[in-house]
């Protein structure tokens, strides 16, 4: 070997180092983390506008309603009209008006500038569901099986094949919403009316989210997991067999979440659901879910309860 070699590869080994440059670090995937909110209130329902436009509705220890918003990585009290009950649904689109309900005797409408009474068809009746298909429409569901809809400018009564108590409404379109509530109810609106959808167990169901006419599921008591094909439902094994679910979220079909007691969280992935390991353990309860994202969502609580995906 030549005696000049030594230095030579040398300075090549110096010269390859000098221009190396490390991977950049890889962002971890995104995960559910403990938040810590400016509020100790129970806390029912989450909605947005977008990523940087979040609302919470709850009540406070005095059994008023309370109203959080998210904006600028902060949340912050809501400033509410005088007689306004307990809150336990909010809704919004993304035209930027939210709706809240509950058990008060006025419904709250966000204007874009602040929050107004709004007069209740049925004043007094518990709602604890809302939905909205754009600025002019949406629907809200409650105790007894009540059901209202909004349309030119007001809140109206609308005829309801059912008597138990509905958790939870959500919209496809104009012409297609879901419900669903206490002892396995579920409804269907085609445009025309609502309907009752056989559902054979009489488990309570909590939340529902809907894709398609053909693509759903409702969350419920006794660990019920189930997806509606556009025929019939079809239960999923659940990872925590002991678990109430009160809520679900999804931003894609692919991918969902639903919670419920001792804060437990289950995924769905790969046509399965699996336990989330990550989440701290507790008695706490998560009563809503609302994915923003795949990779950012929001669950809250009572006792002011807030978890956040990110």
């Amino acid at each position: 070997m030549n005696r000049y070699m030594g230095p030579l590869f040398g300075t090549a080994a110096l010269l390859a180092l000098a221009c190396y440059e490390p991977p950049p670090p890889e962002e971890p995937p995104p995960a559910w983390y403990w938040h810590i909110g400016p509020t100790a209130s129970d806390l029912y329902d989450v909605a947005s506008t977008a990523r940087d436009d979040v609302w919470a509705a709850g009540v406070d220890g005095n059994g008023a309603g309370e109203i959080l918003h998210f904006q600028a990585f902060r949340w912050t009290f809501a400033e509410l009209p005088e007689d306004i009950g307990p809150l336990y649904a909010v809704a919004a689109e993304p035209g930027g008006d939210a709706w809240a309900a509950g058990g008060g005797d006025f419904f709250a409408h966000w204007d874009g500038t602040a929050w107004r009474q709004w007069p209740h068809p049925a004043p007094g009746r518990k709602i604890y569901g809302l939905a909205l298909v754009d600025v002019l429409n949406g629907w809200a569901v409650g105790e007894g099986g009540r059901i209202f809809k909004f349309g030119g400018g007001e809140w109206m009564a609308e005829a309801s094949p059912t008597t138990q108590t509905l958790r939870r409404v959500r919209v496809l379109s104009a012409k297609s919403a879901w419900a669903a509530g206490d002892g396995g109810t579920v409804l269907h609106y085609d445009g025309s009316s609502w309907k009752e959808v056989d559902f054979p167990p009489t488990v309570d169901l909590y939340d529902l989210h809907f894709f398609a006419e053909d693509d759903g599921w409702v969350v419920g008591a006794v660990a019920s997991l189930y997806h509606w094909n556009g025929s019939a439902f079809k239960r999923y094994q659940s990872p925590d067999p002991d678990i109430t679910y009160q809520c679900c979220g999804y931003a894609v079909s692919e991918l969902g979440w639903a919670g419920g007691n001792e804060m437990h969280l289950a995924r769905y992935r790969d046509d399965a659901w699996t336990l989330e390991q990550n989440m701290p353990s507790g008695l706490w309860t998560l009563t809503a879910l609302h994915m923003v994202s795949p990779a950012e969502g929001w669950a809250v609580g009572p006792s002011g309860t807030m978890m956040h995906y990110y």
